[in-house]
């Protein structure tokens, strides 16, 4: 498959997710920041994203399942999550982690436990479709540098 046709999917691929409401256009400038000697800047910004938000996931339900909740400190957390995900652009989890800082200002378990485990949902819809990109965003980056390596073409 030529490269052309693989920013192509990379592209239709990505429109998808924002039509779905999954990222949205700060995704979308990520995508732009990522420079020619720097294909792997998007693949490794997901992949720190989703290292932090599945440590952060731990974290919360440790400290949402405490006897004695710490809903000031549970907000902290949640508010790390919000940002992270602003920063990324992933819309659905963003705004899911808000009812988990609603759940906190009203000093609500119950409500702090469902809020986690919808915004843990979120997570896991766009998980597999960032695990999806990540996977066609390193085709054209191995083609290119086995092409570049056998002088194959000149990228």
């Amino acid at each position: 498959m030529g490269l052309a046709i693989q920013k192509e999917l990379l592209s239709r691929f990505i429109q998808k997710m924002c039509d779905n409401g999954m990222v949205n256009d700060q995704f979308v400038k990520l995508q732009e920041l990522k420079k020619p000697n720097t294909p792997e800047f998007v693949v490794r910004a997901v992949t720190l994203y989703c290292m932090a938000v599945k440590n952060l996931f731990s974290l919360l339900s440790n400290m949402i399942n405490e006897t004695e909740v710490n809903f000031y400190e549970v907000a902290l957390q949640a508010c790390d999550l919000y940002e992270r995900s602003r920063i990324i652009g992933a819309e659905h989890v963003k705004i899911a982690s808000i009812d988990i800082l609603r759940s906190c200002q009203a000093f609500d378990k119950n409500c702090c436990i469902q809020a986690l485990n919808q915004t843990k949902k979120e997570f896991s819809n766009l998980r597999r479709n960032l695990e999806t990109l990540v996977q066609v965003c390193r085709i054209p980056y191995n083609w290119h540098r086995l092409a570049h390596k056998s002088n194959l073409c000149a990228c």
